[in-house]
């Protein structure tokens, strides 16, 4: 007999299960494709260039009492190795002029002792050779090397013993006025001849010097 019942809740009825067909799975919807902007390539490192500014910042300048990399360095100025050949020769003509004046000068004034005579005489008698001997040598080096004439060295030399004898003749010029004037008025003892004789040995000696070394600067110009 067949049961007519309904089946219980608990009980399923007996379907046939027949093999479902698969559900394929959802296509994966295609996505848009991104379009790239351009990318615009940048500078290197080694290419990368500081924005200039509208100042720049000073340097600060370096202190030579505290920067080791300055070194101060003194300027000493000496003479040239013929310069001191002519300071040599200058101080034997100073010597030896002094010398031959106060010679002169005792022997036109009658003074024949030899204590008086002995000191000049022997300081030109030591004194003229080395001159002699210093002028001779500076003179031919001069003439094979003419440039030695503007040396600075012999210049001051030069330019010294023209003011030094100018000085003397100037002096020696007022000393002879003043003594003429004295004689004038009577209160000079001594003989005005002689003052003057006295003076023309200084004038003579010194001028010498002064017009030799001035024709020579202005030569060698």
């Amino acid at each position: 007999m067949e049961n007519n019942f309904p089946p219980s809740n608990n009980e399923q009825p007996n379907v046939p299960i027949m093999d479902a067909p698969m559900q394929q799975p959802a296509a994966v919807s295609q996505m848009p494709e991104v379009v790239q902007a351009p990318v615009t390539p940048t500078a290197s490192y080694s290419s990368f260039q500081e924005p200039e500014t509208s100042f720049k910042e000073p340097i600060p300048a370096l202190n030579p009492m505290t920067s080791s990399e300055v070194n101060p360095i003194a300027v000493v100025r000496v003479l040239s190795s013929r310069g001191v050949e002519y300071v040599f020769l200058t101080i034997a003509l100073v010597i030896a002029s002094i010398s031959l004046g106060a010679l002169l000068i005792a022997l036109l004034n009658g003074h024949y002792d030899f204590s008086v005579l002995a000191y000049p005489t022997a300081a030109l008698v030591v004194s003229l050779p080395i001159f002699a001997l210093l002028f001779l040598r500076l003179k031919k080096a001069e003439n094979l090397n003419p440039s030695l004439a503007m040396d600075p060295s012999k210049r001051r030399s030069t330019q010294f013993m023209q003011i030094y004898s100018y000085i003397i003749c100037f002096l020696t010029l007022i000393g002879v006025v003043s003594g003429i004037f004295a004689n004038m008025s009577g209160s000079f003892s001594g003989s005005i001849v002689k003052l003057i004789l006295d003076a023309l040995v200084v004038l003579v000696i010194a001028g010498g010097i002064l017009f030799y070394y001035w024709r020579d600067e202005h030569k060698t110009k």
